[in-house]
């Protein structure tokens, strides 16, 4: 039954990212990014490869059914994607995945979460946000862009976070 749960949750998320990309922009400087934490939010014996074409499959629907360019997000979401596990390992430790432990918020701390996400979001904005000026935007502006947008979506993915593993 909890996976039925799961799985409305995450496919709701996916929903909720395609509206804030058509619907509920803040502003140019400012993206808002769930998907981040959709891919943390994978099971932990999720390898590599799979979660790498996840991420592809996530990051074209997002871009197919958004006003974004088709291939965009697919772009930068594949790279946090392969550092998935090692993020995860690096963050949480070994013991997590020797225990068969699961990601919950709520039993390894928000810091820990936290440190997670925003080594995630910021991988995936910074390839985001390199592909999409490529090379028409001043150092600083992308700078601005990227600092913005890791920000704002940190918060919203911890919360994303609590929603998909509490």
């Amino acid at each position: 039954m909890k996976n039925y749960r799961y799985i409305l949750l995450y496919l709701l998320m996916v929903i909720v990212q395609i509206l804030l990309g058509n619907f509920f922009p803040l502003s140019r400087w400012v993206l808002i990014s769930l998907l981040p934490a959709l891919l943390l939010a994978l099971p932990l014996d999720t390898r590599a490869i799979l979660s790498m074409l996840l991420a592809f499959a996530l990051g074209f629907a997002v871009d197919f059914f958004s006003n974004g360019m088709l291939g965009l997000t697919s772009l930068a979401l594949v790279p946090a994607g392969l550092v998935r596990g090692p993020v995860i390992r690096m963050v949480f430790g070994d013991e997590l995945s020797s225990r068969g432990d699961k990601l919950s918020l709520q039993r390894l701390g928000a810091p820990k979460m936290t440190l997670a996400l925003i080594l995630l979001c910021s991988l995936f904005f910074l390839v985001y946000i390199w592909a999409d000026s490529a090379g028409t935007v001043v150092f600083w502006q992308g700078a601005l862009r990227f600092a913005l947008s890791v920000l704002v979506s940190v918060p919203v993915c911890v919360f994303v976070m609590r929603l998909l593993r509490p």
